[in-house]
């Protein structure tokens, strides 16, 4: 059966949206079974809904289906970037997304590692757009293209309040997709312009002295590691600011979680992208979770 047909029309948004929470889908990975789901389809009599004949792979795809036509919240815009952007417009062999990356003082919703860096803000109807300013100015400090994604209804506000060389795009609101309204909203290059100190605080020791080893010849062999953070931080403020960000990109996508994850992302449905992505999994966690799409949604949510 189509999943794309099941479309609900009593459990709300919020309650549908928990089966997405991380503390749900990290069980359902760790023992095949989450209470908190459970406790969801008993109490809120979710299978009313669903064709319970499904299996969980469809029954994700399904809820997300019906979030997708009537709330948006922001999981559903990371998903849209995971499927629409790194795997509609990249390779998996050479890209790789992060969510929740630390940026100066904030954290950055969505970032896309190919051969340079872009960063996505989202802003959807359920959030508010007062951060947007402190958000936008931590982002130019590290990364190369900035894009803020939203609604059609808070596209013109958003235009208004963001900088010159700030991208804005759509979710378009009747269907699953993104528009660039204006092509003059297309994001542009800000390579030159990150902050090399800013960048090294994003950065784990192991990555910030093999870039310092590599770009400046300097080791820190011997060096008390009391010592190693500020020193390490002044010499890497001395890197000029392009090769700060493209040495970042590369540590980036070469984290061991970006490495491990492309066939699990692969595998799992449509509506899991984005929490494959985030979810971090033992390699016997990740095929327990894959596997278990395919069970009867009966048989796990009980």
């Amino acid at each position: 059966m189509n999943s794309r047909r099941q479309i609900v029309r009593k459990t709300n948004g919020p309650i549908l949206a928990r089966f997405f929470s991380s503390g749900v889908l990290k069980e359902l990975a760790r023992t095949g079974y989450s209470q908190v789901a459970s406790n969801l389809v008993h109490h809120h009599h979710v299978f009313d809904d669903f064709d319970v004949n499904l299996s969980v792979g469809e029954f994700y795809n399904a809820i997300f289906d019906r979030l997708v036509l009537e709330y948006r919240y922001e999981y559903i815009y990371k998903n849209a970037i995971a499927e629409k952007i790194l795997l509609g417009k990249h390779s998996l062999n050479t890209a790789y997304m992060l969510t929740e990356f630390r940026a100066d003082n904030c954290k950055a919703d969505a970032v896309v590692l190919n051969g340079t860096s872009h960063v996505y803000e989202i802003k959807s109807e359920l959030d508010s757009y007062e951060r947007i300013d402190r958000q936008i100015e931590a982002y130019k400090k590290i990364f190369d293209y900035i894009t803020v994604i939203t609604t059609e209804k808070l596209y013109d506000v958003i235009c208004n309040r963001v900088p010159p060389g700030i991208g804005v795009m759509v979710l378009a609101e009747n269907k699953y997709r993104f528009k660039l309204k204006d092509c003059r909203r297309e994001a542009k290059s800000n390579k030159f312009n990150v902050n090399p100190s800013v960048i090294f605080e994003s950065l784990h020791r192991k990555e910030y002295t093999k870039i310092i080893r590599e770009v400046l010849g300097k080791s820190f062999e011997g060096t008390a590691n009391t010592k190693i953070h500020s020193e390490a931080k002044d010499f890497f403020s001395n890197i000029p600011p392009e090769i700060a960000h493209q040495k970042m990109v590369e540590a980036l996508k070469n984290r061991r979680q970006a490495k491990n994850i492309s066939e699990f992302i692969c595998d799992v449905p449509h509506s899991l992208k984005a929490a494959s992505i985030s979810m971090r999994l033992t390699k016997d966690e990740r095929c327990r979770f894959a596997d278990l799409m395919n069970s009867s949604v009966r048989n796990v949510f009980v």
